[in-house]
C-alpha cells in the first residue's frame, strides 16, 4: 500500500502534463512564416462546437502582424466568413482531428509581403454554413504564435 504522501507527490508530477493538450498543434512544432506548415485542429478542445461533426470543416483564418492593434485585428484574412474554398477546407485525420496544409510557406498561403512581420496565425473553425463553430475556451479566436 502506498503512503498518502507518496500519492500526493506523484499527483504533483502529473500537473504539468494536464496543460499539454492544445486546440491546435503544428508541424513543425515551432513554425515560421517562410516555411510550409501543417495545422492540426482537435475538435474536442476549446468550445468543442465541432466535436463528432461529420460534415466538411473549414478554417476562417488570417494573421496578426506587427501592425495589428490587438488579437482581434486580423490581417490578410484568407476568405470571407462563409466562403468555402479548397484552400480552407480541412482534411479529416480521425473522428475529431483535422489537418490543414499551408503549401510552400505560411507567407505565401496568406499572401503576406516579405517586409511584414507575422506574429500569430488566427483561426475560427466552422461547418459550411457557420452554424457550428470551433473556438478557443470562452469563445475566443484561436491564436498560434509564430
Amino acid at each position: 500500500m502506498r503512503s498518502p504522501i507518496f500519492l500526493f507527490l506523484f499527483s504533483l508530477l502529473l500537473i504539468p502534463f494536464t496543460g499539454l493538450a492544445q486546440i491546435i498543434t503544428t508541424d513543425p512544432a515551432l513554425p515560421n512564416a517562410d516555411q510550409a506548415v501543417i495545422i492540426y485542429y482537435d475538435a474536442t478542445m476549446g468550445t468543442a462546437g465541432l466535436e463528432d461533426y461529420t460534415g466538411d470543416v473549414y478554417a476562417h483564418t488570417g494573421v496578426l502582424t506587427a501592425e495589428s492593434s490587438g488579437s482581434s485585428d486580423w490581417k490578410y484574412v484568407k476568405t470571407d466568413w462563409l466562403e468555402n474554398t479548397p484552400e480552407t477546407k480541412l482534411t479529416r485525420v480521425s473522428a475529431n482531428l483535422y489537418s490543414l496544409e499551408m503549401g510552400t510557406s505560411m507567407r505565401d498561403y496568406y499572401g503576406v509581403p516579405a517586409e511584414i512581420e507575422i506574429t500569430n496565425m488566427a483561426f475560427v473553425f466552422r461547418n459550411s454554413d457557420g452554424s457550428r463553430q470551433g473556438k478557443g475556451v470562452g469563445g475566443t479566436d484561436i491564436l498560434v504564435e509564430i
